[in-house]
């Protein structure tokens, strides 16, 4: 058996992301759910409220248009415990039922995705991430705790392999008005090392109002109203790395 949930090979799709759900639902139906979700939500400034997530990726039924559309990010419970923790847990919608996370509950029901068990990985790197592995009707606790700690086990190892393809196998995720050219990710990668935008331009040969013009750019496709959040948001979309 592959160590990895799928490899892109001539027998997988040609376009990475549709191989990509492919390995989901492979790991989903592997620990016993119908469908899974991938979602990155890389590292943010304190107190930023983010409404999309750096990435997301279903097999199936959840909607990641809709989801990114009506910024269910900033008020979903399940994505805000998953930051944070390190072992696997379970949720059903009544883990919903606070008044800010209703319309979430809704869209979940209605997409048949009412019960599941989040595996979340936290990458020192990239910032936490998780899989949400899911069902459409609500379960029952396993039997005993060995078969609890069999079934987080299992959803803990395929989800570190989903990250770990998602970062290996996956393009840049997209930014707001295209994708970054390579100046604005050398600036960006200078800035996030510490240096000022005199010492920027003294690097790259180029004058103050250069490096804030490359900076200004990068800015506006991230959607960030400085660079130190520029920068935090194109290491949390995997953006410098070298």
């Amino acid at each position: 058996m592959s160590a990895r949930p799928t490899a892109l090979s001539a027998a997988a799709p040609i376009d990475p992301v549709s191989a990509y759900r492919a390995a989901l639902g492979m790991a989903a139906r592997r620990c016993g759910f119908a469908h899974a979700a991938y979602m990155h939500l890389g590292y943010r400034l304190p107190g930023e409220t983010v409404a999309a997530p750096g990435r997301l990726i279903s097999s199936g039924a959840l909607d990641e248009t809709l989801y990114r559309k009506r910024g269910y990010l900033a008020f979903d419970p399940l994505a805000a415990r998953a930051a944070g923790a390190f072992a696997p847990f379970a949720w059903t919608l009544d883990d919903l039922a606070e008044p800010a996370a209703r319309p979430l509950a809704r869209a979940f029901e209605a997409w048949g995705v009412r019960s599941g068990l989040i595996a979340p990985i936290q990458d020192s790197t990239a910032g936490p991430a998780f899989v949400n592995f899911f069902v459409s009707e609500a379960r029952s606790a396993p039997a005993d705790a060995e078969a609890e700690a069999a079934r987080d086990g299992g959803a803990l190892l395929a989800a570190v392999r989903l990250h770990a393809m998602a970062r290996a196998d996956l393009p840049a995720a997209g930014v707001a008005d295209g994708a970054l050219n390579a100046r604005e990710i050398h600036v960006l990668r200078l800035a996030a090392k510490g240096l000022t935008e005199m010492e920027t331009a003294a690097e790259l040969k180029l004058s103050r109002r250069g490096v804030q013009f490359h900076l200004s750019r990068a800015g506006a496709k991230l959607d960030t109203p400085n660079k130190t959040a520029a920068v935090a948001r194109a290491i949390a979309l995997g953006l410098l790395a070298p």
